[in-house]
Protein backbone atom coordinates (compact mmCIF):
# COMPACT_ATOMS: atom_id res chain seq x y z
CA UNK A 1 0.00 0.00 0.00
CA UNK A 2 1.58 3.44 -1.38
CA UNK A 3 1.93 5.96 1.93
CA UNK A 4 1.81 9.46 1.22
CA UNK A 5 4.91 11.54 2.34
CA UNK A 6 5.46 15.43 2.99
CA UNK A 7 5.10 16.21 -0.45
CA UNK A 8 1.17 15.50 0.23
CA UNK A 9 0.55 18.03 3.31
CA UNK A 10 -2.34 18.53 2.38
CA UNK A 11 -2.65 18.27 -1.49
CA UNK A 12 -0.15 17.04 -4.20
CA UNK A 13 1.09 19.47 -6.58
CA UNK A 14 0.99 18.37 -10.18
CA UNK A 15 4.96 18.48 -10.25
CA UNK A 16 5.11 15.93 -7.81
CA UNK A 17 4.04 13.33 -11.03
CA UNK A 18 6.87 13.73 -13.71
CA UNK A 19 7.19 11.87 -16.88
CA UNK A 20 10.66 10.77 -18.43
CA UNK A 21 10.67 9.77 -21.88
CA UNK A 22 13.81 7.28 -23.18
CA UNK A 23 15.42 10.06 -25.64
CA UNK A 24 18.47 7.60 -26.63
CA UNK A 25 19.42 6.85 -30.00
CA UNK A 26 20.59 3.38 -29.85
CA UNK A 27 18.15 1.96 -27.96
CA UNK A 28 20.38 -0.37 -25.90
CA UNK A 29 20.78 2.29 -22.46
CA UNK A 30 17.99 4.74 -22.12
CA UNK A 31 18.94 8.32 -21.85
CA UNK A 32 16.08 9.61 -19.77
CA UNK A 33 14.91 13.33 -20.95
CA UNK A 34 12.07 15.04 -17.67
CA UNK A 35 9.04 16.06 -19.71
CA UNK A 36 6.74 19.22 -19.01
CA UNK A 37 8.29 22.05 -19.79
CA UNK A 38 5.43 24.09 -20.66
CA UNK A 39 2.93 21.88 -20.54
CA UNK A 40 0.24 23.09 -18.38
CA UNK A 41 -1.70 19.87 -17.62
CA UNK A 42 -1.60 16.41 -16.83
CA UNK A 43 -4.17 13.71 -17.56
CA UNK A 44 -3.80 9.93 -17.87
CA UNK A 45 -7.48 7.93 -19.17
CA UNK A 46 -7.66 4.90 -18.47
CA UNK A 47 -9.83 3.89 -20.65
CA UNK A 48 -11.48 1.14 -18.69
CA UNK A 49 -13.31 -1.14 -21.19
CA UNK A 50 -16.39 -2.71 -18.91
CA UNK A 51 -18.89 -4.65 -20.49
CA UNK A 52 -22.56 -4.87 -18.39
CA UNK A 53 -25.36 -7.83 -19.41
CA UNK A 54 -28.45 -7.82 -17.73
CA UNK A 55 -29.36 -11.17 -17.71
CA UNK A 56 -33.77 -12.02 -17.50
CA UNK A 57 -34.13 -11.65 -13.91
CA UNK A 58 -32.09 -7.90 -14.03
CA UNK A 59 -29.36 -8.82 -12.88
CA UNK A 60 -25.90 -6.96 -13.89
CA UNK A 61 -22.98 -8.84 -14.21
CA UNK A 62 -19.92 -7.30 -15.32
CA UNK A 63 -16.74 -7.90 -17.01
CA UNK A 64 -13.64 -5.23 -17.08
CA UNK A 65 -11.73 -5.45 -20.24
CA UNK A 66 -7.93 -4.40 -20.83
CA UNK A 67 -7.72 -0.77 -19.89
CA UNK A 68 -5.81 1.31 -22.53
CA UNK A 69 -4.17 4.12 -20.71
CA UNK A 70 -3.78 7.03 -22.92
CA UNK A 71 -2.36 10.51 -22.24
CA UNK A 72 -4.53 13.23 -24.83
CA UNK A 73 -3.99 16.16 -25.98
CA UNK A 74 -0.37 17.13 -24.66
CA UNK A 75 1.08 20.02 -25.57
CA UNK A 76 5.30 19.77 -25.86
CA UNK A 77 6.44 23.21 -26.71
CA UNK A 78 9.88 22.78 -29.37
CA UNK A 79 12.97 23.72 -27.51
CA UNK A 80 16.15 24.30 -28.05
CA UNK A 81 18.24 21.36 -26.20
CA UNK A 82 14.91 19.24 -26.43
CA UNK A 83 15.71 15.77 -27.83
CA UNK A 84 12.26 14.34 -27.23
CA UNK A 85 11.23 17.58 -29.50
CA UNK A 86 13.81 16.65 -31.53
CA UNK A 87 12.38 13.34 -31.83
CA UNK A 88 8.81 14.67 -32.26
CA UNK A 89 9.89 17.28 -35.60
CA UNK A 90 12.04 14.58 -37.47
CA UNK A 91 9.05 12.44 -37.51
CA UNK A 92 6.90 14.54 -38.52
CA UNK A 93 8.85 16.72 -40.79
CA UNK A 94 9.79 13.27 -42.77
CA UNK A 95 6.71 12.13 -42.44
CA UNK A 96 8.31 8.94 -40.90
CA UNK A 97 6.53 8.19 -37.54
CA UNK A 98 8.08 4.83 -36.40
CA UNK A 99 10.64 5.96 -34.26
CA UNK A 100 7.10 6.81 -31.95
CA UNK A 101 5.73 3.74 -32.00
CA UNK A 102 8.12 1.79 -29.42
CA UNK A 103 9.09 4.56 -26.75
CA UNK A 104 10.02 3.79 -22.98
CA UNK A 105 8.71 6.31 -20.50
CA UNK A 106 9.18 6.74 -16.52
CA UNK A 107 6.48 8.04 -14.45
CA UNK A 108 7.49 8.66 -11.16
CA UNK A 109 5.48 9.73 -8.48
CA UNK A 110 7.45 11.48 -5.72
CA UNK A 111 4.74 12.24 -2.99
CA UNK A 112 4.26 8.10 -2.72
CA UNK A 113 7.28 6.45 -0.75
CA UNK A 114 9.31 3.30 -2.08
CA UNK A 115 10.37 0.74 -0.07
CA UNK A 116 13.04 3.16 2.12
CA UNK A 117 12.48 7.26 2.95
CA UNK A 118 14.90 8.42 0.09
CA UNK A 119 12.75 6.70 -2.79
CA UNK A 120 9.63 6.94 -4.05
CA UNK A 121 6.96 4.71 -6.60
CA UNK A 122 7.92 4.85 -10.56
CA UNK A 123 6.30 2.86 -13.62
CA UNK A 124 8.65 1.61 -16.12
CA UNK A 125 6.45 1.95 -19.64
CA UNK A 126 7.50 0.02 -22.83
CA UNK A 127 5.85 0.12 -26.33
CA UNK A 128 4.56 3.31 -25.67
CA UNK A 129 3.10 4.71 -28.95
CA UNK A 130 3.17 8.75 -29.17
CA UNK A 131 1.02 9.74 -32.20
CA UNK A 132 1.30 13.48 -33.38
CA UNK A 133 -2.08 14.92 -33.89
CA UNK A 134 -1.02 18.86 -34.68
CA UNK A 135 1.75 21.00 -34.95
CA UNK A 136 1.16 24.12 -33.43
CA UNK A 137 1.94 27.44 -33.17
CA UNK A 138 -0.19 30.84 -32.23
CA UNK A 139 0.40 34.53 -33.10
CA UNK A 140 3.04 35.73 -30.70
CA UNK A 141 3.78 32.63 -29.17
CA UNK A 142 5.59 29.44 -29.74
CA UNK A 143 5.75 26.77 -32.00
CA UNK A 144 5.09 22.93 -30.66
CA UNK A 145 3.09 19.70 -30.91
CA UNK A 146 -0.26 17.85 -29.64
CA UNK A 147 0.71 14.28 -29.32
CA UNK A 148 -1.69 11.60 -27.60
CA UNK A 149 0.58 9.32 -25.45
CA UNK A 150 -0.81 5.57 -25.68
CA UNK A 151 0.23 2.91 -22.76
CA UNK A 152 0.42 -0.39 -24.02
CA UNK A 153 0.31 -2.09 -20.73
CA UNK A 154 3.60 -3.30 -20.71
CA UNK A 155 4.23 -1.70 -17.41
CA UNK A 156 7.31 -2.79 -14.91
CA UNK A 157 6.15 -1.38 -11.30
CA UNK A 158 9.51 0.13 -8.67
CA UNK A 159 11.17 2.77 -7.23
CA UNK A 160 13.13 5.96 -7.65
CA UNK A 161 15.31 8.49 -6.06
CA UNK A 162 12.74 11.20 -4.52
CA UNK A 163 15.39 13.74 -5.75
CA UNK A 164 16.90 13.11 -9.52
CA UNK A 165 20.65 12.98 -9.63
CA UNK A 166 22.68 13.51 -12.59
CA UNK A 167 21.69 10.18 -13.86
CA UNK A 168 17.95 9.07 -13.70
CA UNK A 169 17.55 5.56 -11.89
CA UNK A 170 15.00 3.59 -11.62
CA UNK A 171 15.01 0.32 -9.82
CA UNK A 172 12.12 -2.24 -10.39
CA UNK A 173 10.78 -4.24 -7.84
CA UNK A 174 12.16 -7.66 -7.09
CA UNK A 175 9.77 -10.81 -8.48
CA UNK A 176 7.94 -12.34 -5.60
Amino acid sequence: MAEFNSYAAPKVETKRFKIYADVSESGLAPEWELQGRGVESWTVEENQDVEKTTDVLGYVDMERGTAQPTQSGVAIKLRKGSKFAEMLFNAWFKRDTSKLDAVKMLQKFEFADGADENTCLARLEEDVMIAINNFTGEAGGYLGFEVDIHYANKTTTGTMPKVDGETITFTPDSAE
